[in-house]
């Protein structure tokens, strides 16, 4: 497949652009600057652009069957995903592109249910959490085939594949963790299928490797 992933230059976004390319797919990174991203794959094509800019996207989907987004910020009061996938939505309907899976952190999860010191994260990004909400809320108006992927706490860490779906009720919290290796596998084959479509996914590692 021919798969855009949007924040490549990041740490979650270069290992599904190298997940991609080891399974045999097209590759487009979208970054915004060329010099931060760390793979340098002869088969990697790049696009350099802003993710909030209509004409940047509509010009990197070209040709392609499907996007994925790990974009992200750590500076609470940036406002990018809303108006990002504002301008994907409209890009994606101009380019004839259908699928998209988005990338979020478990604390804009509506199944997300803070306790003790965790509450003093969620005022600490609650900025971001607003920031992400508005835009999954618009995507999920959309007419395209959404996935929403909510990752536990982010951690360093090999590919395992020992990591599940957190089940609709089931409270989760900072206890929880996942690798980013694992959560790019996610995020992969929920962009080469539509197997997830219109779904929003919660996940964390197996028992054995929370921490």
């Amino acid at each position: 497949m021919k798969l855009l992933v949007l924040g490549a230059s990041g740490k979650t976004g270069s290992e599904v652009v190298r997940q991609a390319l080891d399974a045999g797919h097209e590759v487009t990174a979208f970054v915004r600057d060329r010099a931060k991203l760390s793979i340098t794959d002869a088969g990697l094509r790049v696009s350099t652009g802003d993710a909030m800019s209509f004409d940047d996207l509509r010009s990197a989907l070209q040709g392609q069957d499907a996007v994925i987004s790990t974009l992200g910020t750590s500076k609470s009061s940036e406002k990018l995903i809303a108006p990002s996938t504002e301008a994907l939505i409209k890009a994606m309907r101009e380019a004839g592109v259908k699928r998209v899976v988005m990338m979020s952190s478990f604390l804009a999860s509506p199944s997300y249910k803070p306790g003790g010191l965790s509450k003093l994260l969620g005022f600490a990004t609650k900025g971001m959490v607003t920031d992400k909400q508005a835009g999954e809320a618009r995507l999920r108006q959309s007419d395209l085939d959404w996935t929403i992927v909510y990752a536990a706490r982010l951690k360093n860490g090999e590919k395992t594949g020992n990591y599940r779906i957190v089940a609709e009720g089931e409270r989760f919290g900072m206890s929880n963790s996942i690798t980013r290796a694992d959560v790019a596998d996610r995020l992969l084959r929920a962009g080469t299928s539509n197997e997830s479509a219109h779904q929003s996914l919660v996940i964390t590692a197996n028992g054995a490797n929370k921490g």
